[in-house]
């Protein structure tokens, strides 16, 4: 079995190549050049990583969204606030480990427990979706989780609204004296 998948990716392997040759062969490919090659250079002078040209032409290996993390771009966050901005770029959930290796590239140094504390405990901005799967609430429209600071009417007419326990004492109960 293993030699018919061997003879299969040489089959593909060839057939991509053929293609690759032909693209190559188009004016169009000369100008992708140069411009990858500007695009490097200027990236370098910024001292921003190379872009991958499989990025540019839209080329995924199936393992995700790839995000793209500048050196020192969380620096100076706290952990949570720098994990909930690298997961804004992902645009999707991510594994708590691929969270912490975005925050250190970010210059954001985290401890793998108190990162997934501080995640799990953050329910308004953050669905856990599975064991150390971390994603932000906007990416689930259809989970509901009320909204910060919902005001009282109290509240919005000047007032200041206290709360009571069901716990505590009501002034009809005798409170035991």
């Amino acid at each position: 079995m293993a030699d018919s998948f061997a003879e299969t990716i040489a089959k593909l392997k060839s057939e991509i190549e053929a293609h690759v040759a032909a693209i190559k062969s188009e004016p169009s490919w000369t100008q992708v050049e140069k411009l990858y090659r500007a695009l490097g250079t200027i990236e370098e002078l910024a001292e921003q990583p190379r872009t991958p040209l499989v990025e540019l032409f839209g080329i995924s290996d199936g393992a995700g969204r790839d995000v793209r993390v500048k050196q020192g771009e969380f620096y100076g966050l706290e952990p949570l606030e720098a994990a909930k901005r690298f997961l804004k770029k992902k645009g999707e959930a991510a594994p708590l480990d691929t969270i912490i290796a975005g925050l250190e590239t970010g210059g954001v140094r985290a401890d793998k427990d108190s990162l997934r504390l501080s995640l799990s405990r953050s329910t308004w901005d953050v669905a856990k979706v599975g064991e150390d799967l971390y994603g932000l609430l906007e990416f689930y429209p259809h989970v509901k989780r009320g909204s910060k600071g919902k005001k009282t009417a109290a509240n919005t007419n000047g007032e200041t609204a206290v709360a009571t326990s069901t716990t505590e004492a009501s002034a009809d109960e005798p409170t035991g004296t």
